[in-house]
């Protein structure tokens, strides 16, 4: 579960560790990733917090080997983890740029290559992921908007490939964290 440390993400990873998953808290900031993994815990459910940047293969490959290690596999990805400036077009340097598309879009590509490999290995899995919340405004979401609008792309490059593989994909928009958590849990229990 990236993403996991606050706001949706947060009510992803809880809900996943209510419904009897054992989640994998992952968060850039290590604090927000053990406060919800503890949350978790303290609840009755399994769960452990990871400090990692997505838009690291190497940290994002960490990430879902410990996982599959400590729990013997991988059955969900829950690819939350996004950064969400408000700066205008017009006045966006180009480091926020890339430090956005490097996230949501990059991040989200090495995740779901990497758990998708593991995932068609053990025989199949489920991969949700975040999409645009319906509640955008544009104004000053440039590289958000843009980020995660190549994503429904991206993830149907990803479900022809792994067609027979037993690996699953959908999009969950950002909206409401409690709605996204249903979602998420509804998708993956079928």
């Amino acid at each position: 579960m990236t993403g996991a440390g606050r706001g949706v993400g947060a009510a992803v990873a809880l809900a996943l560790g209510k419904a009897g998953y054992a989640v994998c808290t992952a968060d850039l900031n290590p604090d927000r990733a053990f406060h919800t993994a503890r949350q978790i815990t303290d609840a009755g459910g399994e769960a452990f917090g990871w400090q990692t940047d997505v838009s690291n293969k190497f940290q994002a490959a960490s990430m879902i080997e410990t996982t599959r290690d400590r729990y013997g596999r991988l059955d969900v990805l829950a690819h939350f983890a996004h950064v969400h400036p408000n700066v205008p077009a017009l006045k966006m340097d180009e480091w926020d740029w890339r430090r956005v598309v490097e996230v949501n879009l990059t991040g989200t590509f090495i995740c779901v290559q990497l758990a998708a490999r593991v995932m068609a290995d053990e025989g199949g899995g489920r991969i949700a992921l975040m999409g645009l919340s319906p509640d955008l405004t544009w104004t000053g979401e440039a590289a958000y908007a843009a980020s995660l609008s190549a994503l429904p792309g991206l993830m149907a490059a990803f479900q022809n490939e792994l067609s027979g593989s037993g690996v699953r994909l959908t999009l969950i928009p950002l909206g409401d964290s409690e709605e996204a958590a249903k979602r998420v849990i509804g998708f993956c229990a079928r």
